[in-house]
């Protein structure tokens, strides 16, 4: 835990210098940053129990209350002392209270009282939460998968757009200030959007003398719009930039500008390009840099007009990352190499009689070619022969026939 020695705000994250003041911040430990307070252990306002010192800001210190009669747990905020003299900061914490009472909506922390003890303390009460802030889930399981990234944007953006429907800009977004209340489903957490302190009322003229000067830079360095980080005038857009940087820092673990002053902090919101998600988280497809990048766009013309605009965008550029790695999965033919069977037996053929050689062959066929003529003419002569002894025979017979 560090903590700024001017102005007591305290920080979880890894900065070096306060945000509001530019002082270095110092370490401190948990029982250094709350240590013993009076107003623990009392009935405050005669409502609530106050048992617990839960947090502490530059300007206010919240306790767990329990009402007395009811015996349900609230959040009560009071206004630090040093600080309830001074009208403006009285206002500016009466103007927190305006803005959250008048926003209706299950992802906005309620506020359902406010005024001044008797004993000068200035207060709100607000719900009671049980759960972690978007930080503390960033730094403990960050980054974020893309289906949990989107369920969690698209409620900040619905909390948004009902602020923004009450002329309510909030101002000072960033993880510190969205609180995750745990459900039965894994990763499914509630949203709590908290924190109005800075919120600007876009409508309000019931005080001539303005909260905050001319060109004054109010809010966190590392969530802060382009504009806002120039000290101009402000609208809705300018939370759908912090949104953007929330956005990213969920799915890359780090803010796109980070370390440093806070001036060049401002200065690169001002002035320079983010560096890209996917650099950070290669698994990312170009189509889901592209909704964050335009909602980190210098002119607010050209981001994303609303919150929801935002988270629907953001939710069809993960589903189309999502098809589009199906397809090429279904695309890439799957090989299926069949057992080898085994080997069949071998038989071998005989052998090849042997070859005589060439003289024998030629030698052969000449004996062959003469044995059959000479056989021919032996018939002849056995023919021959019979043909004679026959004549003779015949002419013997004749010439005894003749004789008788």
């Amino acid at each position: 835990m560090k903590a700024c020695p001017q102005c007591r705000r305290t920080y979880t994250a890894d900065i070096a210098f306060c945000p509001y003041d530019g002082r270095p911040l110092s370490q401190v430990s948990d029982e250094e940053e709350l240590g013993e307070d009076p107003l623990v252990g009392r009935v405050f306002i005669d409502r609530y129990h106050l048992t617990a010192r839960i947090g502490e800001g530059g300007m206010c210190t919240v306790y767990r209350g329990t009402h007395v009669l009811t015996r349900k747990l609230w959040a009560v905020k009071i206004l630090h002392a040093e600080l309830a003299a001074q009208r403006r900061a009285v206002k500016r914490f009466q103007k927190e209270a305006q803005a959250a009472s008048r926003i209706d909506h299950a992802n906005v922390i309620q506020v359902t009282d406010f005024g001044t003890s008797e004993e000068g303390y200035v207060y709100l009460v607000m719900e009671y939460l049980e759960g972690s802030t978007l930080k503390r889930a960033i730094q403990t399981d960050g980054p974020f998968t893309l289906e949990r990234t989107v369920h969690i944007v698209r409620q900040i953006g619905d909390a948004l757009d009902a602020a923004h429907a009450q002329n309510v800009i909030h101002r000072d977004l960033k993880p510190e200030n969205i609180m995750l209340l745990p459900t039965e489903e894994a990763e499914r957490e509630r949203v709590k959007v908290l924190d109005f302190g800075i919120a600007k009322v876009q409508e309000d003229t019931t005080d001539s003398a303005p909260l905050t000067a001319q060109n004054m830079v109010m809010g966190t360095p590392q969530y802060m719009s382009p504009e806002q980080a120039k000290g101009l005038e402000l609208d809705a857009r300018s939370d759908i930039y912090s949104l953007g940087i929330i956005t990213y820092e969920m799915l890359t673990g780090k803010t796109p500008f980070h370390g440093g002053p806070s001036k060049v902090i401002l200065s690169k919101h001002a002035n320079e390009i983010p560096p890209s998600p996917r650099r950070l988280r290669p698994d990312l497809s170009a189509h889901v840099e592209r909704v964050i990048m335009r909602a980190l766009e210098k002119s607010p013309l050209r981001r994303q007009q609303s919150g929801s605009e935002f988270a629907r965008e953001l939710e069809l550029a993960v589903r189309l990352a999502a098809t589009m790695t199906k397809r090429e999965t279904e695309r890439t033919p799957v090989i299926t190499v069949p057992a080898l069977p085994s080997a069949p037996e071998v038989v071998e053929p005989p052998p090849p009689p042997p070859s005589l050689p060439v003289d024998t062959v030629m030698a052969s066929q000449t004996v062959v070619a003469r044995e059959v003529p000479r056989r021919s003419a032996t018939w002849r002569t056995v023919i021959i022969v019979a043909v004679v002894i026959a004549c003779v025979l015949l002419g013997s017979i004749i010439w005894w026939s003749l004789r008788g």
